[in-house]
């Protein structure tokens, strides 16, 4: 076989692995897509003054350690904290509801929220290092419940 025989071979070879990597479900472009969380734009505030977040997330597969959700709303000087409800990572979207206790009274009105997407990751060392892989930030209502 020539050498133009062969690199044409080799080249049509790649090119076409690399459009089936694009077209075919499953390929390893899909694996990939992107690891992220939303907070709703509205939070439930229960009469014993518990507040409830809400919003969607979607974390990769092929995470290793545990991917954490937190998330926190603020209005005025009262604040809401939710740490560590734990993700599942299946390449899926998911929906995540989690209760806070203020610290503070929360009242039915405008507030700001932020939810973020962690994932612990031990890969690098052997205490297990907080990762940010994507937040949300916005403007909320808190409505009574």
């Amino acid at each position: 076989m020539t050498n133009a025989r062969r690199a044409t071979l080799i080249s049509s070879v790649c090119l076409t692995a690399a459009v089936a990597a694009c077209l075919v479900p499953g390929s390893a472009s899909a694996q990939f897509a992107p690891d992220t969380i939303t907070i709703a734009p509205a939070a439930q505030l229960s009469p014993d003054g518990t507040l409830t977040l809400s919003g969607t997330y979607r974390c990769s597969s092929l995470r290793s350690g545990p991917v954490l959700i937190g998330a926190k709303a603020v209005q005025h000087d009262t604040r809401a904290t939710i740490d560590g409800a734990r993700a599942i990572c299946d390449d899926r979207v998911h929906t995540w509801r989690e209760r806070a206790e203020g610290e503070g009274t929360f009242r039915a009105g405008a507030a700001h929220g932020e939810a973020v997407l962690i994932h612990l990751d031990s890969s690098q060392s052997f205490v297990p290092l907080p990762v940010i892989l994507n937040a949300d930030d916005r403007n909320l209502t808190v409505r009574q419940g």
